[in-house]
């Protein structure tokens, strides 16, 4: 399979979830939220982190 933008940036958006869901539990973090969104053809990635329960 060749190696397009899209595909890279899902494998990369895949990675960055991991890590940060991993990084999370490590730290004991459980009041935080991870949002992430992707336009995997543009190769975007965005993230987000809050504090569950605040507005």
């Amino acid at each position: 399979m060749e190696m397009t933008l899209e595909r890279f940036t899902e494998l990369l958006e895949q990675k960055v979830y991991e890590l940060a869901k991993d990084m999370i539990e490590e730290h004991g973090l459980t009041k935080l939220k991870l949002e992430q969104n992707s336009i995997c053809t543009e190769g975007k990635i965005t993230i987000k982190l809050s504090e569950k329960g605040r507005v």
